[in-house]
């Protein structure tokens, strides 16, 4: 059953507009400062001699400023993962990742999935950007490489394992620069970031994850290999199918689709995934990925707010 739900809009105002000023990025150190004020470029021979070349999807189509860097965060944090490993970035619609990845770090069944999914491999790793244009980056690398010292192997479903490195586009600061599009934001582990760029490589850069108009059904089975179960929201839907989903979603990974209009909704963002987490006392809790915070809302707000709700089955 495919919903309605879309998630393709940019998540309105201060948290995901399309920035045309770079700015706006979460802060924080990740370890270093400019790729090409920390190590050299490496000589042509030594990129062809490299055990392992990975490529580098290509970026949103906006005006940011943006460069790229190794990223030395583990792939996974000391208590991931977990949800507060994932925050959606400004900018980038892609809303049904964030919030389904969060409810799989959510479950014990989804955290087995995820640390099977993406496996981390030590050794010499060339990052080849030369499917960028130089214009894209502010300080586009020589020869259009990057050096790093591991690579992951993503299992996506439905196709050849992708694999990637710790190379990610961040910001142009000099220092404590910011990863863009999904990071966590602890800066603790990577392996939401590694997961999203391996589905970047399938979809043909970062920018098709608006520009292909994919559902949240359709990541779900891009991420898990299996269309969601789930159910639309009506007038007729009873409150005791919405808690009950909200009480499995404890142990199954569940997430709920707000409505398109915000004229249409009262406590949540509107064309939005939020992940479900259970309850708190008579109140459904979520976790909104793009303000990367817990909220809780009445079964009849839910009701009102949202269009569906899709979970791994």
């Amino acid at each position: 059953m495919t919903l309605p739900y879309k998630g393709t809009a940019r998540i309105p105002g201060p948290l995901g507009g399309t920035s045309n000023t770079g700015r706006g990025r979460a802060p924080g150190p990740v370890g270093g400062v400019l790729w090409d004020k920390k190590t050299n470029t490496p000589p042509q021979t030594a990129v062809k001699a490299a055990p392992k070349k990975t490529v580098m999807p290509t970026p949103t189509s906006d005006q940011d400023s943006r460069d790229v860097h190794v990223v030395l965060w583990p792939l996974f944090g000391p208590k991931s993962p977990a949800i507060e490993d994932i925050q959606q970035a400004p900018g980038i619609a892609n809303c049904p990742v964030a919030s389904i990845l969060a409810a799989l770090a959510f479950t014990a069944s989804g955290r087995n999935y995820l640390q099977k999914l993406v496996t981390e491999t030590v050794a010499a790793t060339i990052t080849d950007l030369s499917s960028l244009k130089s214009s894209q980056l502010v300080n586009p690398p020589a020869n259009m490489t990057v050096s790093s010292s591991r690579y992951f192997t993503v299992k996506l479903p439905g196709g050849s394992d992708v694999e990637v490195s710790d190379v990610l586009y961040t910001n142009d600061a000099d220092r404590n620069w910011s990863v863009f599009y999904l990071r966590d934001p602890r800066e603790q582990a990577l392996w939401g970031p590694i997961i999203e760029k391996a589905l970047a490589v399938r979809l043909g850069g970062y920018e098709n994850f608006d520009a292909l108009n994919l559902s949240a059904n359709d990541f779900f089975e891009k991420i898990t290999g299996a269309k969601p179960g789930g159910f639309p929201i009506k007038a007729d839907t009873p409150l005791s199918d919405i808690t009950d989903a909200a009480k499995a979603a404890t142990r199954v990974p569940t997430i709920g689709a707000s409505k398109p209009d915000s004229k249409d909704v009262k406590v949540v963002s509107e064309f939005h995934g939020h992940t479900m987490l259970g309850m708190d006392g008579a109140k459904i809790k979520l976790y909104d990925p793009a303000k990367a915070k817990t909220l809780t809302i009445s079964p009849a707000d839910f009701k009102h707010d949202f269009q569906a709700i899709l979970f791994w089955k």
